[in-house]
């Protein structure tokens, strides 16, 4: 399972949902076996989709969300999860890490989350080049190791 996070409405911060819809597009007219990827737009409120995601019980899960770590825009980073707190994950009603650790426990799946380094999170509808770049790059390693 994929889950994007992210704010459509604030620039960088859509990197989440961007992938979910860049992955989809790129699977629906490829030859890739992808009857067992899911994936899931969690926008905002990721805590929302655990009901979902504990009935599809994924194997594993991979998180992508705009991720404030003092880098160049557009670079991306595996965070530890034993780190996870120290990072500025983009906008959400709970910390990630209460999440990660509820999805471990209950659904017992392998977690990956990956961060964007976001240039523009104020109140636009664009994504940044930088970002942009990024998304294709990640979709692209993502769907080759599917």
């Amino acid at each position: 399972m994929i889950m994007g996070i992210g704010n459509t409405l604030r620039g960088d911060d859509a990197t989440g949902p961007k992938i979910i819809d860049v992955i989809y597009e790129r699977l629906v007219n490829s030859d890739v076996d992808s009857d067992n990827v899911y994936l899931l737009n969690a926008a905002t409120a990721p805590e929302n989709h655990t009901i979902e995601i504990r009935e599809i019980n994924p194997s594993h899960l991979i998180i992508i969300d705009a991720v404030e770590f003092s880098s160049v825009a557009g670079s991306f980073i595996i965070v530890d999860k034993k780190q996870i707190d120290t990072f500025n994950f983009s906008t959400h009603t709970m910390p990630i890490s209460f999440l990660i650790s509820y999805l471990e426990d209950s659904v017992g799946c392998k977690i990956l989350t990956l961060g964007v380094q976001p240039k523009d999170m104020t109140l636009v509808d664009t994504i940044s080049d930088e970002v942009n770049r990024s998304i294709n790059e990640l979709a692209e390693t993502i769907i080759k190791n599917i």
